[in-house]
C-alpha cells in the first residue's frame, strides 16, 4: 500500500473513530454531519445513516489501495477491522436507543447528550469499552500510517528526506478531509530542535515516545516489523541495539568481585537439613521446596556483616542445581532467571533502582530476544526504521519500570520468572530507600506473582517486612563450612603440619579456638586465617599464634583495627597511602594496580607503562604489595583495587579509624591529588584512553564525566586543605592546568585558555547554554578552585570582562551548584558539595576587583535571577543572602560610567581593574 493509500485509509478510520467518541462523550451538546450542518436536534436514522456512509467510505477505499507485503499494510487493515467492528456496535447501540425511546426517533442533543440517552439501554462498562476501544483505534492507525511512509522512503532510499516535508507533500495530493489528518501527523513531528539528534530522529522519538503502547493488543506492538529482526545497516541487529542501551558500565562487576564459595562449602542450601558437630539436625526453611513452589512467599538470606550472604547468593544464582529445581516452579514453561547484587561503594547504577531495572532488564531480554518489541515497542521501531541513525534517548526510571512491568506480565503465560537480588541494605536512593524498595518487590509479587530470593543484613526494617516468609541465618548454618574452611587452609601450611606433628592435641584446640572466635562470620575467619598463617612461615610456635589469635577481636570493626596495628611499622607509610585512595576512589576514575603503583611509589615513571611486560608486571607486583601492606583488607578483583568488603570501607570512613591512618602518610601525600596526579600519567601514555576503548566507558560524554571527576578530585585537595603551603598551592594549580588539558583531549579541541565556544567545558553545560563560550575557570569556579580562580584572573585581566556572548566566571562561581540563571533547578555536576566558601571567596575576589556589571547568560542580572530563589538548604540559603548582599555592594560602589557600557567606560573600567588585581593577592600564604 502506497503512502497515499495508507493515509487515505487512515483518515477514513479516523473519521469513524472520531465519530463514535463524539457520540460516546459526556459533553457532546450539538451533532455535526459530514458536511458540516450543525443542529441541536438530530435523528438517530441520521446518526446511523452517517456512521453507514463513513464505513462504506473505509470499505472502498480499503478494496481501491494496491496490496503489498509490507507488515504496515497488514497493520492498517487489521485496525479497518477493528473499526468497522466498533462502528457495529455503535450502530447497534443507536438501534437499541431507537427502539427503545418512545414516540420519537429524535434525540436533543442540548438537553441530553447521546450518551446520557444510552446509559438507559446500555451498561456503563459496554460505554466505556467502546469508548477506550475506539481511543485504541486512533492511537494505533497513527504510528501505522507514520511508519507506511517511513517504509516506502526506506524502499526508495529517500530516508535521508525530511518527514514532515514528505507528509506535506502527501498532503498536497490528498481532499481537504484527508489532507487534514496528513497535517495532523505533521504537527505531531513539530518539536525543539536538539543538539544532539538529527532532525528526523528526534520527529520520530516525538511520535513513539507519544504513543499510548498500553493499549496495543498484547504481542502487536512489535507487528509493524515482522521480518526486520536482522542486522541493519550498520551491521548491528536491533535487539542488540535496544540490549545495548539496558547494560552500564559495571553492570556484573560486583557479582564478578564476590569471592568464589569455597570448595564444598554452601552445598547444604540445596539440602534440608544439617547435622552439627554434636549429631544435632539443624533445620531450616527449606530452600529446594521454595523453588519448587508457586507461591507469593519471599526467601531472605539475612544474617551478620561478613557472614557470606553475597557468596551464597552467587553460588545460588550460579548452580546448575537452581535452574534443576526450579523446573517444577516453571511447570513446563520456559524458565526465566534473573539477578542484581547492589553495592553500596560502586556508581550510581550500582545501588539504585534504576541499575536494578536496566540489570534484570537486560538478562531477561538477552534470554528472550523475541520480547523485545513487546517489551519496548517505542525503541525496537526506532531502531527498525532508523537504523544504524538511531539515537534514543536515556531511559527514565519511569520507562524501565513500565518496560519491566510489561515483560512480568507474561509470567506464567510465556515463561516463569525467578529474581535474586543481593544486598538490599546497600541500595540506597532516598531517606526511605528500603521502604521503596521492599515497596517495588512486594508490588511486583502481587501483580504478578514472580519468585524473589533476597539477601540482607538483619535491619529491623527488613526483619519487620520478611516476618513471615522463610527466611535463614546466615551464622546458624555455616559452622561446618568454615571449620572445613579453616582445617584444609592449616593443612596446606608446611609449617603447621610440622607443628601437628609434635604438637598435635593444641595443633587442634587453636583450629576450634579460631572456628569458635569467628561465630559464623566468614569474612572474619578469612582474614584472620591469612594473618595467622602470615605469621607463621616466620615464627612456626603455637604460643605465639595463640597470643595472637587472642588479640584479635571477634567482632569485624576490631579485627580491622587488630590487623592496622599489626602491619610493621616500616610498611604504615605506603599502607596508609593505599587505604586512604581506595577510600577517596571514584566510580569513574577505576582503581587499578598501575595508577595505585603511580600514585603510592615515588619511584613510578607513567613511562615505565609504555611497556607491555613491565604494564602487567606491575600488576603481579601490586598483589604482593596489598597482602604485605593491607593484610587483605583491600584486593585486586576484575583489575581493579577496592576494599574486599563493604565494611572495610565503614571502617576506614570511621573519623577515628581515618585520622588514625592518615597520620601515618608521607608528608607530601595529600590523597585527592595523588590519585588525580596518577591518573593523568595514566592518560599521558595512552594507557587511560585504552581502558575506555576495551569497555570500561564507551561514550565520550563518559569521557566527560572522567574530567569533571578529576576536577573534582582536585576542588576537594583545595577544600580539605584551605590552610595549604605553598607547595601545595602550586600542584592544585598544576593538576588544574593538566585537568584542563585532558578535558580538550576527550573532545578534541584545541583551545584550552580563555573563552570559546568551542572549549570542552561548553560540553558539560546545559544545552540552552551550549552555543555560548565558556572557560576551564569558570567552571573551575563552579566547583570552589578559589586559589586557582583568582591566579587566573591575575594571570589574564580579560577573562573578567563580560560579552553577552560569554558565561562568565561569576555566574558560574553563584549558580553552579544551586540553580541555573533562568530559575530552574540544576543537577548538581559534582559529589563532594557545594564548597560555598570556596565559591563565595571567588565571588568576593571579582566583585572587589572588578566594576564590570555582570548579567546570565538568559540576559538578567545576577540580583533578579537570585530574586524569589527559595531553599530549604539552610547553607544554601545563607550563601545566597551572603551573595546577594555582595552584589548589592558591588551595585553601590560600581562607577556609572561602567552601567553605560561604552567603549570608553569599559576602557576606563578595565585600566583600574587591571591596577587592583596586580595588587591584590591572590592566593593563601
Amino acid at each position: 500500500m502506497d503512502p497515499v493509500s495508507a493515509l487515505q485509509v487512515a483518515s477514513a478510520v479516523i473519521g469513524i473513530v472520531d465519530f463514535g467518541t463524539r457520540l460516546l462523550s459526556d459533553t457532546y451538546e450539538i451533532y455535526q454531519s459530514a458536511s458540516g450542518h450543525t443542529t441541536r436536534d438530530v435523528e438517530l436514522t441520521t446518526l446511523s445513516d452517517e456512521l453507514t456512509t463513513l464505513g462504506e467510505k473505509l470499505q472502498s477505499r480499503l478494496q481501491g489501495a494496491p496490496d503489498t507485503t509490507s507488515s504496515s499494510e497488514a497493520t492498517l487493515r487489521s485496525l479497518s477491522a477493528r473499526c468497522i467492528e466498533a462502528s457495529a456496535k455503535l450502530k447497534s447501540a443507536i438501534e437499541d436507543l431507537r427502539l427503545h425511546s418512545s414516540g420519537t426517533s429524535k434525540i436533543s442533543t442540548i438537553a441530553n447528550s447521546f450518551v446520557s440517552a444510552l446509559k438507559a439501554v446500555w451498561k456503563k462498562s459496554e460505554i466505556e469499552a467502546l469508548k477506550e476501544n475506539l481511543a485504541e483505534i486512533r492511537s494505533q492507525i497513527t504510528i501505522a500510517a507514520l511508519v507506511s511512509v517511513w517504509e516506502e522512503a526506506k524502499q526508495h532510499d529517500q530516508r535521508h528526506i525530511d518527514l514532515r516535508a514528505r507528509l506535506d507533500l502527501i498532503a498536497s495530493k490528498l481532499d481537504r478531509p484527508d489532507g487534514q489528518f496528513a497535517k495532523e501527523l505533521t504537527q505531531m513531528t513539530a518539536l525543539a530542535n536538539s543538539k544532539h539528534l538529527t532532525q528526523k530522529n528526534a520527529e520520530l522519538i516525538n511520535i513513539l515516545w507519544g504513543i499510548d503502547w498500553k493499549s496495543w493488543p498484547a504481542g502487536d506492538q512489535g507487528g509493524l516489523f515482522d521480518g526486520s529482526q536482522n542486522t541493519n545497516a550498520g551491521g548491528i541487529p536491533v535487539s542488540m541495539r535496544v540490549l545495548g542501551s539496558l547494560s552500564f558500565p559495571g553492570i556484573d562487576e560486583r557479582k564478578e568481585a564476590i569471592t568464589e564459595a569455597y570448595s564444598s562449602t554452601f552445598s547444604w542450601i540445596f539440602r534440608d537439613e544439617e547435622v552439627d558437630e554434636n549429631g544435632e539436625h539443624i533445620r531450616w526453611p527449606s530452600f529446594p521446596e521454595w523453588l519448587k513452589e508457586r507461591n507469593d512467599a519471599v526467601y531472605w538470606i539475612t544474617g551478620k556483616p561478613g557472614s557470606g550472604k553475597s557468596t551464597l547468593m552467587k553460588y545460588i544464582f550460579q548452580n546448575p542445581q537452581l535452574r534443576s529445581l526450579l523446573k517444577g516452579y516453571a511447570g513446563g514453561l520456559p524458565l526465566m532467571v534473573a539477578g542484581f547484587f547492589f553495592w553500596n561503594p560502586g556508581s550510581e547504577l550500582a545501588k539504585s533502582q534504576e541499575g536494578l531495572l536496566r540489570a534484570l532488564l537486560y538478562q531477561c531480554l538477552k534470554a528472550r530476544q523475541d520480547l523485545i518489541p513487546i517489551v519496548s515497542p517505542q525503541r525496537w521501531a526506532l531502531q527498525n526504521i532508523l537504523g544504524e541513525d538511531a539515537v534514543a534517548p536515556e531511559w527514565t526510571l519511569q520507562e524501565l519500570d513500565e518496560s519491566f512491568d510489561t515483560l512480568c506480565s507474561y509470567n506464567g503465560d510465556r515463561f516463569q520468572l525467578a529474581l535474586f537480588i543481593d544486598g538490599l541494605d546497600e541500595f540506597i536512593e532516598a531517606e526511605n530507600s528500603p521502604g521503596i524498595l521492599l515497596n517495588w518487590i512486594r508490588s511486583k509479587i502481587a501483580k504478578h506473582h514472580l519468585k524473589i530470593c533476597v539477601s540482607s543484613r538483619p535491619w529491623n526494617v527488613f526483619s519487620d517486612a520478611f516476618k513471615k516468609d522463610p527466611s535463614l541465618m546466615m551464622q546458624d548454618l555455616t559452622r561446618r563450612d568454615i571449620e572445613h574452611f579453616v582445617r584444609t587452609k592449616f593443612d596446606h601450611s608446611p609449617a603447621f603440619q610440622e607443628l601437628s606433628e609434635v604438637f598435635p592435641d593444641d595443633t587442634s584446640i587453636l583450629l576450634k579456638g579460631i572456628i569458635e572466635k569467628a561465630e559464623g562470620v566468614f569474612l572474619w575467619v578469612g582474614l584472620v586465617v591469612q594473618s595467622l598463617l602470615a605469621i607463621l612461615v616466620d615464627t612456626p610456635s603455637l604460643s605465639h599464634l595463640q597470643e595472637k589469635l587472642d588479640e584479635i577481636p571477634s567482632d569485624i570493626i576490631g579485627m580491622y583495627n587488630a590487623i592496622w596495628r599489626s602491619i610493621p611499622a616500616k610498611r604504615l607509610a605506603k599502607a596508609s597511602m593505599i587505604l586512604q585512595i581506595c577510600t577517596i576512589q571514584r566510580e569513574q576514575l577505576r582503581l587499578s594496580p598501575q595508577v595505585l603503583w603511580l600514585a603510592t611509589e615515588d619511584s613510578a615513571s607513567p613511562q615505565g607503562l609504555v611497556n607491555q611486560k613491565t604494564f602487567f608486571g606491575i600488576h603481579k607486583v601490586m598483589i604482593r604489595v596489598l597482602n604485605g601492606h593491607t593484610r587483605g583488607i583491600c584486593e585486586l578483583s576484575s583489575n581493579r583495587v577496592q576494599f574486599l568488603h563493604r565494611s572495610a570501607l565503614d571502617w576506614m570512613r570511621d573519623p577515628s579509624t581515618w585520622s588514625e591512618v592518615c597520620s601515618k602518610a608521607p608528608l607530601n601525600f595529600e590523597v585527592h591529588l595523588n590519585y588525580t596526579e596518577a591518573w593523568m600519567q595514566f592518560f599521558s601514555v595512552g594507557k587511560g584512553w585504552e581502558q575506555f576503548h576495551e569497555g570500561l566507558h564507551r561514550e565520550w560524554d563518559s569521557l566527560l564525566t572522567l574530567v569533571e571527576s578529576l576536577v573534582d578530585l582536585i576542588a576537594e585537595a583545595n577544600h580539605q586543605n584551605n590552610e595549604s603551603p605553598k607547595e601545595l598551592g602550586d600542584r592544585i594549580f598544576e593538576a588544574c592546568e593538566n585537568a584542563n588539558q585532558v578535558g580538550s583531549n576527550a573532545v578534541e579541541t584545541t583551545g584550552v585558555e580563555g573563552f570559546s565556544h568551542l572549549h570542552w567545558v561548553t560540553s558539560t553545560a546545559p544545552p540552552e547554554h551550549r552555543h555560548l563560550e565558556h572557560s576551564f575557570a569558570g567552571y573551575a569556579a563552579g566547583v570552589g578552585l578559589d586559589d586557582y580562580v583568582k591566579r587566573k584572573l591575575q594571570e589574564d585581566t580579560t577573562l573578567l570582562i563580560p560579552t553577552r556572548t560569554r558565561v562568565s566566571i561569576l555566574e558560574h562561581a553563584i549558580f553552579e551548584s544551586t540553580h541555573t540563571s533562568s530559575g530552574a533547578r540544576a543537577t548538581r555536576r559534582v559529589s563532594c558539595g557545594p564548597r560555598f566558601e570556596e565559591r563565595l571567596e571567588i565571588i568576593r575576589f571579582i566583585l572587589e576587583n572588578s566594576e564590570f556589571q555582570y548579567r546570565t547568560a538568559s540576559g538578567t542580572t545576577m540580583r533578579q535571577a537570585l530574586v524569589g530563589f527559595r531553599t530549604s538548604d539552610r547553607s544554601e540559603h545563607e550563601f545566597i543572602d551572603e551573595v546577594t548582599r555582595l552584589l548589592e555592594l558591588h551595585d553601590q560602589r560600581t562607577p556609572e560610567i561602567a552601567k553605560k557600557d561604552t567603549k570608553k567606560g569599559r576602557r576606563g573600567v578595565f585600566t583600574r581593574m587591571v591596577s587592583k588585581l596586580k595588587k591584590s593577592p591572590a592566593n593563601r600564604s
